[in-house]
């Protein structure tokens, strides 16, 4: 464990596990053996994060959050085989949803409470329902919607100034910057 971080009562976290700095684990919580959790991320109270799943930085994992590392569970396979789920740098998971495993959070994504994610959420996108879809675009913190045609230049706004912290904005910038770079070279 790195500078910073919290663990509050009765939460596991197994050796092997790395927790960067400035992260908290809230109550009941568990992070199994070789799970990384990235710098700043917040994980609220009840959930389990399994082997497989990687956080990266500064994402919020909200209460009673549940992830899958198995396609195929069954009791006396001879085989088991760990399928990563990430969850890229800023994203959200809404109380209590429910994450399959082999999917891809994209960057300052967010997922309404309840959700069951069964596909990757593309960055700055705001998936909800059962199964979850994307619904609208989302800016970096998460105050402001637009219908999913809108552009990427407008998802970094003067909102998203005010309530992120600074340092987080910043990265939230230059992720906005990266995608753009891709999508043109894409194109």
């Amino acid at each position: 464990m790195e500078d910073g971080v919290r663990v509050w009562h009765f939460a596991h976290v197994r050796a092997g596990a790395h927790l960067e700095a400035g992260v908290s684990v809230g109550k009941d919580a568990y992070i199994d053996a070789g799970v990384r959790i990235g710098r700043g991320t917040r994980i609220q109270n009840g959930v389990s994060v399994y082997n497989g799943v990687l956080v990266e930085p500064f994402c919020f994992i909200g209460p009673s959050v549940v992830f899958t590392n198995d396609l195929s569970p069954r009791i006396g396979n001879k085989t088991w085989n760990v399928v990563e789920t990430r969850l890229r740098t800023g994203c959200s998971l809404g109380a209590g949803t429910i994450v399959r495993c082999g999917i891809d959070v994209g960057e300052f994504a967010m997922v309404g409470a309840g959700a069951v994610l069964t596909k990757s959420v593309p960055p700055f996108h705001l998936a909800k329902g059962l199964p979850a879809e994307a619904v609208s675009k989302v800016c970096a913190c998460g105050q402001s919607h637009w219908p999913l045609g809108i552009p990427l230049p407008d998802l970094v706004r003067d909102c998203c100034r005010e309530n992120m912290s600074a340092e987080t904005f910043e990265i939230a910038k230059t992720t906005l910057s990266r995608l753009q770079g891709r999508a043109s070279t894409a194109a």
